[in-house]
């Protein structure tokens, strides 16, 4: 991992810790997408998870809604934060062994082949490295064992995007640029998985139209991208917040913002 890497490692889990307590809140949408993920891997007896980027533990809690089996899981993130409210969930989890690690999508020290479901949910997004990370959960999966992934997919929060390269004076060219890191379409994904050695189940696009007001919208990328105004004054993020606020109050109408957001979805296994 390159030092830059390192860097932006660094400032998400910082960025995610500074809100942890707020995620599920705000972000209940996630979760709902969680879910979906979840339903859709197939019915084995799984007994030993892996979630990469676990956040606050909540799509390990959905797992073992459908998944009772599982007795053994292993949460990696970067947040001390989430990682705070995750630990907090054990109670959620009965007779389950929870391994909690503060650690990185690249080092998690993760033993070959002894798990047999990973689940990444809303993280990958935020991988500097998103082909090596997709090779990297691959290793920790049990011959025949399953991956599921759930991230931003491509075309996502063109309405912001739009807003703010309309502002005079313009935003700072790394908010835009953020949306070219995170984002990934299907034949992306799919190139990562058959590279990490995996065989793709299924890969597709789910595309949302939503309506919101300017301040909730806000209220999310405070949450999900905070540090990526981090470098910021109070006093230059107010400013911009401002602006950018006006600017989606002058484009909303009778229900709000109206936004679109896309989930991307993968399903694969490791072969036998």
């Amino acid at each position: 991992m390159t030092d830059m890497q390192r860097d932006a490692n660094r400032g998400v889990g910082e960025g995610f810790s500074s809100t942890a307590t707020d995620y599920d809140a705000v972000l209940r949408h996630n979760f709902d997408g969680a879910r979906r993920l979840v339903a859709s891997l197939p019915d084995r007896p799984y007994e030993r998870l892996l979630d990469v980027g676990c956040g606050t533990g909540m799509s390990t809690v959905i797992m073992l809604e459908r998944f009772p089996q599982i007795r053994r899981v292993i949460g990696v993130d970067l947040s001390d934060g989430m990682l705070d409210v995750f630990r907090g969930r054990q109670g959620e989890l009965p007779g389950v062994e929870l391994d909690i690690r503060h650690g990185d999508v690249m080092d998690m020290g993760v033993e070959p082949e002894s798990v047999d479901v990973v689940i990444s949910s809303m993280a990958m997004h935020w991988f500097p490295d998103k082909p090596g990370a997709a090779a990297r959960m691959a290793e920790p999966l049990a011959p025949g064992g399953v991956m599921g992934i759930l991230c931003s997919g491509t075309g996502g929060d063109q309405e912001y995007r739009e807003v703010m390269a309309a502002l005079d004076p313009p935003a700072p060219p790394e908010w835009d640029a953020t949306f070219d890191f995170a984002l990934r379409d299907v034949d992306q994904m799919e190139d990562y998985l058959l590279d990490a050695g995996l065989e793709p189940i299924d890969i597709w696009m789910e595309r949302r139209i939503r309506h919101t007001t300017p301040e909730a919208y806000m209220e999310r990328m405070r949450v999900v991208a905070g540090h990526v105004t981090s470098h910021l004054t109070t006093e230059e993020l107010d400013d911009y917040s401002r602006r950018i606020l006006e600017g989606m109050e002058a484009v909303s109408g009778p229900r709000g913002f109206r936004y679109t957001f896309n989930k991307l979805y993968a399903v694969a296994q490791k072969p036998e």
